[in-house]
This record gives structure tokens, C-alpha cells and sequence, in this order.
């Protein structure tokens, strides 16, 4: 399931704590920018799991998708998500949780040295959701940066 909505609408909907984890971490000083060339899922855990993503560029939410992950069962379950941010340099911030949780995990690419990453959520063996990151994956040098929309 995927649904796109508007910043204001997600910060209404999470309530004090979930503004108070989202206000200002794309913003610092000394913030540096980086390419975002994918985001992935995966369920490491023997239940099934829905995760949930976001994706900021420069303070502006433009990705929030859901997505109903299987139980591993030896094979252990990955989905790519859709890219729907431009390909270019700018100040990227992935959020995400797992199930009805309250808290989200973060990474701020922000914060990073690097020029592009991939980020993939994994619900790990314990259950709970980490995120994982590689710098300048080979989709960092395959891809051509897009004008942003």
C-alpha cells in the first residue's frame, strides 16, 4: 500500500512526540548534502511485518509508503521501493518504524561525509527495526541525476 501526503498532514497525524522527533534534524549547521540512490525493506524476523517509510529532501516529505513484509522462512524477504525523489544532491533524512510502533528510526544522510548512499530497514531476528547503510553502492555510479520535480 503506498500513500503520499502532505508534511503537514503526516506531522498532525503523529502527535507531539512524533513532532518533537521531526522538527528541525534536516536543517543543522554544518549539514552537508548526498545522492539517495535507494531504499529497500527486508524482514530478517520468523513473523510477518509491515514497515513503514519516509523520506525528507531539504525538509520536504517526498516518500510515505507501507509495506507488508512476509515472515522468513529461510529466504529472508526484501522489497526495493519505488524512488520517488529526484536523483540529485540534497539533504536526505529516511525515517522508519516497524508495525503500530510509535518511535521511528532515522538516518541523516545530512550528517554524513559521503556523496551517495543506499539505505535498506530491517526488521531484525529480535523483531525490531534497524537501518542499514552502504556508501556509494554501485547504483551510485549506474545512475543519471534527474531534474527535480
Amino acid at each position: 500500500m503506498k500513500e503520499r501526503v502532505s508534511r503537514r498532514r503526516l506531522l498532525a497525524g503523529l502527535g507531539t512526540a512524533g513532532v518533537a522527533a521531526l522538527a528541525g534534524c534536516s536543517t543543522a549547521a554544518g549539514s552537508s548534502t548526498s545522492r539517495l540512490a535507494y531504499v529497500r525493506v527486508a524482514n530478517w524476523h520468523e513473523s510477518a511485518h509491515t514497515v513503514h517509510v519516509l523520506v525528507e529532501r531539504d525538509g520536504d516529505l517526498v516518500h510515505w509508503s507501507s509495506h507488508d513484509l512476509a515472515a522468513r522462512d529461510g529466504d529472508i524477504t526484501t522489497q526495493p521501493i519505488e524512488q520517488t525523489w529526484a536523483d540529485e544532491q540534497a539533504e536526505f533524512v529516511v525515517r522508519v518504524r516497524v508495525d503500530d510502533q510509535r518511535r521511528w528510526k532515522v538516518f541523516d544522510l545530512a550528517n554524513r561525509e559521503g556523496d551517495c548512499y543506499g539505505v535498506e530497514a530491517r526488521v531484525n531476528e529480535q523483531g525490531t527495526v534497524g537501518v542499514w547503510y552502504e556508501q556509494s553502492p554501485r547504483q551510485c555510479r549506474t545512475s543519471t541525476p534527474q531534474a527535480a520535480e
